[in-house]
């Protein structure tokens, strides 16, 4: 008899306590890696700094890994859980054998503008107004940095060095120069002549007076990249299978960030930014929140027009081998309704 109601009394405290608002249960620890610190990942820093990560109980862990490429072998060897990053690397996994899925659209704009020093322009004769054609033109003979080898800013630069005519690593040099401050570094002591990342890090080059605006994609300079896979909530096809709540939580909060963002001053979004961007000066911190608004996405939607868009690009530079199915890479099944 005393047993039986040991067993009664442990089975009644575990339906009480399984039966616990959400409220008290504890956060779900979810690690996520993003590629850099910019403008480019205002959804994260805005689900965490605005609390939408807390609201849907989770704890999560943001790494930075200094440039695309990391971030998504994290995420390909069980690391971490999501990877924060541009869907090229997506397409390129597939076409490896290694499948990731893309289960929210963050941003759905290219945002990776190019600078170029103000020397190697002056010799060159270029100046920002010019058009495209003649400003990627007198690319030839130049070096470029990129973030990193296996990054979108490294698939970018070939993909424009071979639309002007050339050949990358023959007519032009390309690079890996990291992110931030050594980005800035190489370009200002020409240890590079052009480079090209995520704003704000140009906009500080010019800024600090010794580089132009090349190429400003944020503001669709280039007519033939209207939509693109920049920014994507990435997860294993295992995480897809398993762990739809999770998935769906993360969605929700990132969601709720863009359409805080959408409907709010730039100024309020820049203090919310700040946290996250410490390093970033004021000024240069609200000019990156004015443009990457229109990138924002506002139901979290891929769209098949983004990736034919994303693999265009990938073709052309001569990267990618085979084209990738639409729904073999993407999911819109956890978006809110």
């Amino acid at each position: 008899m005393k047993r039986f109601m040991i067993i009664l009394a442990s089975t009644l405290f575990y339906l009480e306590c399984s039966s616990l608002p959400v409220q008290a249960q504890a956060p779900k620890k979810v690690k996520i890696t993003i590629p850099v610190i910019a403008h480019s990942m205002t959804p994260v820093f805005l689900a965490q700094n605005k609390g939408f990560f807390a609201d849907e109980k989770l704890e999560v862990d943001v790494t930075s890994t200094n440039g695309g490429g990391p971030d998504i072998r994290a995420l390909i060897a069980g690391d971490v859980d999501f990877s924060f990053t541009t869907g090229d690397n997506v397409v390129l996994a597939q076409q490896e054998g290694k499948k990731l899925i893309m289960v929210m659209s963050g941003l759905n704009k290219l945002f990776i503008n190019w600078a170029m020093h103000k020397d190697v322009a002056k010799s060159k004769g270029v100046t920002e107004s010019m058009p495209l054609a003649d400003k990627i033109k007198a690319l030839k003979g130049l070096t470029v940095g990129v973030t990193n080898p296996g990054a979108l800013t490294a698939h970018l630069a070939a993909f424009v060095i071979r639309k002007a005519g050339y050949n990358p690593q023959q007519d032009v040099n390309i690079v890996p120069i990291g992110s931030g401050p050594t980005w800035l570094a190489a370009l200002e002591n020409r240890k590079v002549d052009v480079a090209l990342t995520a704003p704000p890090v140009p906009d500080t080059a010019i800024s600090r007076g010794y580089a132009i605006l090349l190429i400003n994609n944020a503001k669709g300079e280039d007519p033939s990249i209207p939509e693109f896979l920049m920014e994507n909530l990435i997860a294993r096809p295992e995480t897809v299978a398993k762990d739809g709540d999770t998935i769906r939580r993360m969605v929700r909060a990132l969601t709720k960030a863009n359409q805080w963002a959408l409907q709010s001053t730039p100024e309020q979004m820049a203090e919310a930014l700040k946290p996250s961007m410490t390093t970033i000066q004021p000024d240069l911190l609200l000019a990156g929140v004015q443009a990457v608004r229109p990138a924002l996405s506002k139901d979290g939607r891929t769209s098949e027009r983004s990736v034919q868009v994303t693999q265009d690009i990938l073709e052309q530079a001569g990267i990618l081998k085979k084209r990738i199915a639409y729904a073999d890479i993407v999911t819109n099944d956890f978006l809110m309704k």
